[in-house]
């Protein structure tokens, strides 16, 4: 293994707890805060920066179901923040990060969104790095030298 890899395997880990403590945190105010979308929704629908399909969205999805989606939305971004930050299910995490990131865009929520969403892209790119030092990775190793024995 050479030096550049050696220093992939740490530094991805290394960003994918950095962005799983972005998550987490996220998560965690939102429900400190009792989080509420419905705020939102009018938001986006008179938004001029949001296309016409996610306004349409916005309006029948989430509108009539706000209820399930304060629910959803905080505990979605802890989930991700622990995946990421655990390295249990890495892969799935950085996925649901993107979507949720996607959709703080097309809402026109411009806060920290696009630097995790570009973050999360770059750690998708190097997934193999990405999920080095995690649980996962732990629990593989171990069974690993149990079948050398």
């Amino acid at each position: 293994m050479n030096i550049i890899q050696k220093g992939a395997n740490i530094l991805f880990p290394i960003i994918r707890i950095a962005l799983g403590v972005s998550w987490f945190y996220q998560g965690w105010f939102k429900l400190q805060a009792n989080f509420d979308i419905s705020g939102l929704v009018p938001s986006v629908l008179m938004n001029t920066d949001s296309p016409d399909w996610y306004k349409a969205f916005m309006e029948h999805v989430v509108g009539p179901y706000t209820g399930i989606f304060n629910i959803l939305i905080p505990w979605g971004e802890l989930l991700v923040g622990l995946g990421l930050i655990t390295g249990i299910l890495v892969y799935p995490a950085l996925i649901s990060g993107i979507f949720m990131g996607i959709n703080y865009w097309l809402a026109d929520m411009i806060y920290i969104y696009p630097v995790q969403l570009a973050t999360a892209i770059l750690l998708m790119l190097a997934i193999n790095q990405t999920k080095h030092l995690s649980v996962e990775s732990l629990i593989r190793r171990k069974k690993h030298a149990e079948n050398r024995i």
